[in-house]
């Protein structure tokens, strides 16, 4: 087993906010975050399917350096499908900071329960929920 890493930041943030959003940008005058399309519930004419999305996190009371990382999980099963991985420093501990993560098209093999974990320094700080549906004009796969 490896050491810690000595640079990482003992304060564990505190997430304020995790959406799952069909596109997050940014505007270039302004620097304010734009949110579109924001669900929770994902709605499909068959499985397997995918979809391409943007994820957006806030957090607040941290200071330091952090590596970050996004997993896209399938949790009945627990099957990391993605990640996304970073690293930060953080000066001022009274600031926030918030992120944005476009995604290419994730895979979403099945309809269930899926999880998009935020950890920071291997500590899991939250996440943002997906339920993937058959639409219910759809076929039944079960007749």
């Amino acid at each position: 087993m490896s050491d810690p890493d000595p640079r990482l930041s003992p304060v564990v943030p505190v997430l304020v906010a995790a959406l799952v959003c069909d596109v997050a940008v940014a505007d270039p005058a302004t620097g304010k975050k734009n949110l579109i399309g924001i669900f929770d519930r994902l709605w499909a004419a068959d499985f397997p399917t995918t979809r391409p999305l943007s994820l957006y996190w806030k957090i607040t009371d941290a200071e330091g350096y952090y590596k970050i990382s996004a997993r896209f999980v399938q949790l009945n099963g627990s099957m990391v499908l993605g990640e996304a991985m970073g690293d930060l420093t953080i000066q001022d501990r009274l600031s926030s900071a918030d992120f944005m993560l476009p995604f290419p098209p994730v895979p979403f093999p099945q309809p269930g329960r899926y999880e998009f974990q935020i950890l920071m320094n291997d500590v899991l700080l939250g996440s943002a929920i997906v339920d993937a549906n058959l639409r219910p004009d759809s076929p039944d796969p079960e007749r």
